[in-house]
């Protein structure tokens, strides 16, 4: 709901007198009031904020408690739920106005408006109804992280409002994840809780894998001697370096599934997709003649 600054409802200064912010309160009354604009909707929900504003500001113990959070909201906050909407319509005070009457004789019975309508808005019946304490505003950042960090989680230290303080980031965090850490924003107001800490999580782009969910992918290139005689491989994963088995006669691109070696489940320990490995071949270059040769007889048997 959006912050009402009372004082520039009533057109009055901060340190204004209880006589000033009366006499204000009266001539826009008079201004505003329902029997002066009959069907005028405008003038009727400004009068119904002009009440509002004199009932907080007319009351010392109301009034402290909204410079209070006039001050630390800087007057330019909104706040989190949204306006309730209501449409209930003004009652016409007991005394009305009399035709010919001039200012002084119209009545304005401040009590009777409370009575009698629910039109003071969110802001009002929150903050001064209900005692609701003002939750302080969120704070947000952002961080980058490697993959790597991402699968092994990692540490940050932020400087929040001059505070120093240690993000844990859990392995398998997705990229442009949001982290929310509570009551770590800007302090309330009048007791209020503190906001929290919003921490959007990037995660740079790998020169060697591609990741999609759990899931990791890469592509090695072996030479055709390896493809055409099969054999073991040092292969680089995330958790380090491992032997896999190149399958005899491989074709060009086929994938290897290699279980459990890719990002971890996020918040599930010991859970972890898997590594899909494309396999691609280089032909030999400055074969010696007698490499050459060799190749030859085997083409000749085949």
């Amino acid at each position: 709901m959006q912050f009402k600054d009372y004082y520039k409802i009533l057109e009055v200064d901060s340190n204004a007198t209880a006589d000033q912010i009366k006499k204000s309160y009266r001539r826009l009354a008079m201004t505003y009031h329902p029997d002066r604009n009959p069907g005028n909707k405008a003038a009727e929900d400004m009068f119904k904020e002009i009440n509002e504003a004199y009932d907080v500001l007319s009351n010392p113990e109301k009034r402290q408690k909204f410079d209070l959070m006039r001050d630390g909201k800087n007057n330019s906050t909104d706040f989190y739920t949204k306006n309730s909407g209501s449409t209930s319509s003004y009652k016409k005070t007991s005394g009305g106005t009399k035709s010919g009457s001039n200012d002084d004789d119209f009545d304005f019975d401040l009590d009777y408006f409370k009575r009698k309508t629910s039109e003071y808005s969110d802001f009002f019946n929150n903050f001064f109804r209900n005692s609701t304490l003002f939750k302080g505003d969120d704070f947000t950042g952002a961080i980058t992280i490697s993959l790597q960090e991402a699968y092994t989680g990692s540490t940050r230290i932020l400087n929040i409002l001059d505070q120093k303080l240690r993000i844990k980031i859990l392995p398998g965090i997705t990229d442009d994840q949001l982290l929310k850490i509570p009551e770590q924003g800007y302090p309330g107001i009048a007791g209020g809780k503190k906001g929290d800490l919003y921490v959007r999580v990037k995660v740079e782009k790998d020169p060697y894998f591609t990741r999609r969910g759990d899931e990791l992918f890469t592509e090695i290139y072996v030479d055709v001697f390896k493809v055409l005689l099969g054999g073991e491989i040092l292969l680089h994963t995330l958790s380090g370096d491992i032997k896999i088995t190149i399958p005899q006669g491989i074709e060009y691109g086929k994938q290897l599934r290699v279980k459990g070696k890719g990002m971890p489940v996020y918040n599930v320990p010991n859970m972890y997709g898997d590594l899909y490995v494309k396999v691609k071949y280089t032909v030999p270059k400055n074969l010696t003649p007698e490499q050459l040769d060799l190749i030859r007889q085997a083409a000749d048997k085949k």
